[in-house]
């Protein structure tokens, strides 16, 4: 659900279009049934001298916090409330860029496949 403003007519509109533009590039992507296996290759577009494919590139991000946890639990009747810090805390976020074609991307530097967080100098 979306809020705060991207109900607006610009935001509306933008979205319609690039919904647009998805539904008519989508088939030039490539696809995989169920079970992983990639299905016909897909024709591409027409170039001068050839044809190349459309890989999407998606963004994945997530943002962990310090205080997040569940409200409720199983506790014992003799066990007394405990005191919660206010606030989110120290937060930490995860981002990456992913494809169906080559998984992560990343550069020639990066020899592993770990993610490595960023950890505001303040923190260390």
């Amino acid at each position: 659900m979306y809020v705060n403003g991207h109900e607006r007519d610009n935001v509306v509109e933008y979205r319609c279009g690039f919904v647009s533009h998805w539904k008519e590039y989508k088939c030039c992507f490539q696809k995989w049934d169920n079970d992983g296996i990639k299905l016909l290759w897909p024709d591409g577009f027409q170039v001068p001298g050839s044809r190349f494919q459309l890989i999407p590139v998606t963004h994945d991000e997530s943002t962990f916090y310090q205080n997040d946890q569940r409200n409720t639990g199983w506790v014992h009747t003799s066990d007394k409330a405990t005191p919660r810090p206010k606030g989110d805390g120290q937060s930490i976020m995860v981002s990456d860029f992913l494809t169906s074609e080559w998984g992560r991307l990343r550069d020639e530097s990066d020899v592993d496949d770990g993610q490595v967080p960023f950890i505001p100098p303040c923190f260390l």
